[in-house]
């Protein structure tokens, strides 16, 4: 048989070598040793579901196949054990440890895997999705370090990973660049994957018992943390170090230590001071703030260290959005069809065809409670759907799938790519008390993400009788345009629950496209109560019909949002936002003439307008855009209030006396700010509002 060539430079090769001698090409699996194509295991189905097409590499335990599933058609990699292996009691746990820890972890920067079970001849087998890239190990032989912008973004994504892993309390224990891939994707921008958990530990419940032939010295000497190297028990910091040990080693090109063997290195890893960087690649440019993180994650205390990985993370971020926008051009790959491979999404819905067990619970909710209402609705999320989480879960575009959230959590969640015409959607639950919650988006840079909110609502049947259920949207929030986060104080919820949906699609200051596609577009959501006293607005009250209704007398404190344009763009259909609010004056009794006193926050300055005013123009403008031979008239003009209380005389609208308020575009607040209004009249009331708002303001300034 003729000897290999490399494909990329066609130069010979011997048996032995992984990566071409000539260009660095990587080479596994086209010598004669590798059997690749040819062998007994060519074209074999195990566990007559994944037929084998190509190995993709081999260890000393067993090898990584790429395979097909007959009766999907998609593509995943199986990871299948020895059978010599599989008697072995230790390494038998050990494997099917690796598998329940894995299959407990959904995060995008995770492998993914779906399946695992048992073969005739006692071999294991390990069913993930296949991944088309490179790892780390493999681009820093073959292109030598990565620039600091680079070495964060991948940084990013592997604690984003471990943020989730520690959280369900699972330690990774071998963090290093040949379990870290780098996967190339048709956008600018790669996603990063952390693999082999398969000495991962569970610090939690069951699994604080040691693992049957795991100890606690186990991981890579290059990347091992003291504690690890000292064999005592671990914690999350442990996961940092390794990653501060990779780190350093992706912007210098070398090890943090080296030594002739590896209880060497674990002995500087134990006494020796990290070198600094600068003293490591002499000549590179790296920022003091990018040092700064690698030490501290590399501080031989634990205690000294990030107290997590999101604390960690969120420190590299800093430094990137100092450094600007930055490329993610990892290295390339052949572009393998997304759509033959399969996702957790297309193995679970062919595992719920053929398990009925896995969808009888779920299917038989959906039927019961369409047919019977509210209260077997209310039974399966009290009995089946009750765990939180701070990661977004997938699949999660329905109601039932919905990830589940606590209230005061910051929850990370990714936008994934678009089907269609349609982007991404992420579904969240969160149960919210009685009282004023103050919900929170975070902004993603060259997309538009906006934010609604709907609650479970009864509605009556079609007979009149019966209760069904349905989701109704209560809020809508899409204020700021690309890039920017969404912001709604003093939202409350009729039901106790509220369903959150983030989804990317045009603002309304853009022409009509198609959602935008960015790989691994992270999100922060969060739900937290409102701490305020008094009376408050009530979101939302963007409208007239939905305005907050306030007593005379109170004074009543509302809360700012993004700047908006003044007046509201109708020619895109946007008509209201909700960084506008209407307050209108609910009195008992005659009243006479009212007016109201506004506030502005301290700094910042609003936009002040009798509602009836606004209402008016607002059928003017109507019938001018329905008939063009109606001239629309001008907008109305607003009072701009600022360092000084406005006093505003007001007319009677269709619903009352009310005010329209929104932050000034120039000059405006930050979001979540607080204003107050007072109603006052001639009436029996007479000045009791503005002796309040005065009371009032004289109690904030003179602070608690």
């Amino acid at each position: 048989m003729d000897s290999p060539t490399c494909p990329k430079c066609a130069r010979p090769l011997t048996d032995a070598q992984n990566f071409c001698p000539g260009c660095g090409a990587d080479v596994r699996g086209l010598s004669a040793t590798a059997d690749t194509y040819s062998g007994p295991w060519a074209g074999k189905v195990i566990d007559g579901r994944y037929k084998l097409l190509e190995k993709l590499g081999e260890g000393g335990m067993g090898a990584v196949f790429k395979v097909e599933h007959v009766r999907m058609g998609k593509v995943l990699a199986l990871k299948v054990l020895r059978p010599e292996y599989s008697l072995d009691r230790q390494a038998k746990a050990r494997f099917q440890h690796e598998a329940r820890v894995v299959s407990k972890l959904s995060h995008p920067n995770t492998i993914q895997v779906f399946d695992f079970g048992d073969l005739e001849d006692g071999s294991l087998y390990l069913a993930m999705e296949y991944l088309a890239g490179r790892d780390l190990a493999w681009t820093l032989r073959a292109q030598g370090p990565v620039s600091e912008e680079k070495a964060i973004a991948i940084g990013a994504q592997v604690l984003a990973s471990l943020t989730e892993a520690h959280e369900q309390g699972v330690i990774h224990r071998d963090i290093k660049p040949a379990n870290v891939m780098l996967l190339k994707r048709v956008d600018p921008d790669d996603r990063v994957k952390v693999l082999d958990f398969g000495i991962a530990k569970l610090v939690e419940g069951e699994g604080r018992k040691h693992i049957t032939g795991i100890t606690d010295f186990v991981g890579t000497p290059t990347y091992m943390s003291p504690e690890q190297g000292k064999g005592e028990s671990l914690d999350a910091r442990s996961d940092l170090y390794s990653v501060g040990a990779m780190l350093f080693e992706l912007v210098t090109g070398r090890a943090l230590f080296l030594g002739p063997t590896p209880m060497s290195i674990v002995s500087k890893h134990l006494t020796e001071a990290p070198p600094f960087l600068a003293d490591a690649a002499p000549g590179k440019s790296l920022s003091p703030a990018f040092e700064k993180v690698v030490r501290k994650a590399l501080e031989k205390k634990r205690e000294a260290r990030y107290p997590d990985a999101k604390r960690m993370r969120a420190a590299l971020l800093d430094v990137r959005s100092n450094l600007g926008s930055l490329s993610m051009d990892f290295t390339p790959m052949p572009e393998e069809g997304r759509a033959l491979m399969a996702s957790r999404a297309d193995f679970d819905r062919f595992e719920r065809s053929l398990r009925v067990r896995r969808t009888l619970a779920p299917v038989l909710v959906v039927a019961l409670v369409a047919a019977s209402g509210l209260g077997l609705w209310r039974w399966y999320d009290r009995e089946v759907a009750r765990a939180t989480y701070a990661v977004e879960r997938e699949p999660n575009d329905l109601p039932l799938q919905a990830t589940r959230i606590a209230l005061g959590t910051e929850v990370h969640g990714t936008m994934g790519p678009a089907e269609a015409d349609r982007s991404d959607r992420d579904l969240y639950v969160v149960d919210v008390p009685k009282g004023p919650v103050t919900v929170t988006l975070a902004g993603v840079n060259d997309l538009n993400l906006s934010l609604e909110v709907s609650e479970l609502m009864p509605d009556p049947a079609g007979d009149g009788t019966q209760k069904r259920q349905q989701l109704k949207r209560k809020l809508f929030l899409d204020d700021e345009g690309l890039g920017g986060g969404e912001r709604v104080d003093a939202y409350q919820s009729q039901s106790g629950r509220a369903y959150l949906r983030v989804e990317e699609a045009a603002h309304y200051d853009e022409p009509r496209r198609a959602p935008r596609e960015k790989a691994n577009a992270e999100y922060v959501l969060s739900v937290r109560p409102l701490e305020a006293k008094g009376q408050l607005e009530v979101e939302p009250d963007d409208s007239l019909a939905l305005a907050t209704e306030v007593g005379l007398g109170k004074p009543v404190t509302g809360f700012t949002g993004a700047p908006v344009p003044y007046p509201p763009p109708r020619e895109v259909g946007v008509t209201t936002f909700s960084s506008v609010d209407f307050l209108l004056a609910a009195p008992a009794g005659p009243v006479g003439a009212v007016s109201a006193v506004v506030v502005a926050p301290q700094g910042g300055k609003l936009l002040a307008l009798d509602a009836a005013r606004f209402e008016t123009w607002e059928v003017k403008a109507s019938l001018g855009s329905r008939d063009p031979k109606v001239r629309a008239p001008p907008p109305p003009r607003c009072t701009v209030v600022g360092t000084e209380p406005e006093l505003l005389p007001l007319g009677e609208s269709s619903r009352g006396y009310a005010l329209r308020v929104q932050p000034a575009p120039e000059g405006a607040p930050p979001p979540g700010a607080t204003y107050q209004v007072a109603f006052i009249s001639d009436g029996p009331t007479g000045l009791a509002a503005a002796i309040a708002l005065a009371s009032s303001l004289a109690r904030k300034a003179a602070g608690p």
